[in-house]
């Protein structure tokens, strides 16, 4: 008789508060044995959840929008392949690895929940922190596609600078930003192209209301949502959070130290993301600063 392996629980170290809503909402609509591991990585396993993604990951890495950390040192508790199957239960869920299920156990104390950013920057922290993320000095690209796109990407951002700026002066070409994201959407290297990383640090700034950046999201949701066909799941997953105001703990900080104005949180924040991935990170910071500078050319004069 071939043994049976023993089962294995896990409590998260820490995971997003959001989940509640989409594992109760997957329950409802009857996709309990519908989850299965989407893609693996060194720190992290993505799940498929209906149109959506649900993270794994290594506790070295920070909080996320549909993240669960588990602990570095029970990480190789989770040999997960593409593929394997994996459930919701009442407190969280289990995938089934290597022949074993492995429990992750969900505790309501150990939710992430994002500390609200509120407030508007004055312009001169719009000013230097764009300053600082400009002195951050990216990698070359890994490959020739990502060595091919580049001068598109640069092009890209040029269009949209122009086309967001003519919105927020009250153009009411939003088709304009549309189109200029739909041509960033897809293009560049990796997991998460290029492109897309640019539209999460753009999104995320305008997400935020004290930015003065929000007659945006419409017609950036507008191109993210028609061009899903052209990117990754997890490319499309991170764009959407981050329109609606959520990314990595990261973000959250650099954010938040930009409106208060504090330099050596914003460099340490920049930093952190720019660690993000090969390119992903820098790409990042590339969106934020095309965010401030937009931003500055909308804050008030007694802003100053």
């Amino acid at each position: 008789m071939t043994p049976v392996a023993p089962p294995v629980a896990l409590r998260a170290t820490t995971w997003d508060a959001a989940l509640e809503e989409t594992l109760s909402s997957s329950a409802h609509a009857g996709m309990l044995g519908d989850l299965s591991v989407h893609s693996v990585h060194d720190r992290v396993i993505n799940l498929r959840c209906g149109d959506g993604l649900i993270a794994l990951v290594d506790d070295r890495l920070d909080d996320a929008p549909f993240t669960i950390r588990i602990r570095s040192a029970q990480w190789p508790l989770l040999p997960a392949r593409v593929g394997d199957p994996a459930r919701i239960t009442v407190d969280g869920l289990i995938v089934r690895a290597a022949g074993t299920d492995v429990r992750v156990v969900l505790h309501p104390a150990d939710r992430w929940i994002p500390a609200p950013i509120q407030g508007a920057p004055s312009v001169a922290a719009l000013r230097d922190a764009s300053a600082a993320l400009a002195a951050m000095t990216p990698p070359a690209p890994m490959t020739p596609f990502g060595l091919a796109s580049a001068p598109a990407l640069a092009a890209g951002i040029d269009r949209m600078r122009i086309a967001a700026s003519a919105v927020l002066q009250g153009s009411p070409a939003e088709n304009a930003v549309t189109d200029a994201a739909r041509r960033l959407i897809g293009l560049g290297e990796g997991l998460t192209p290029s492109g897309d990383d640019i539209l999460t640090g753009l999104a995320f700034i305008a997400a935020h209301p004290g930015f003065g950046l929000t007659r945006l999201i419409a017609p950036l949701s507008d191109a993210v949502c028609a061009g899903s066909d052209a990117t990754t799941l997890l490319s499309t997953v991170t764009v959407q959070a981050a329109l609606a105001g959520r990314a990595r703990a990261r973000l959250h900080d650099l954010v938040a130290a930009v409106v208060d104005g504090s330099s050596e949180r914003i460099l340490t924040a920049a930093v952190a993301t720019a660690a993000i991935g090969h390119t992903s990170g820098h790409d990042i910071l590339t969106g934020i600063r095309l965010a401030l500078d937009l931003a500055g050319t909308r804050a008030p004069a007694h802003a100053l």
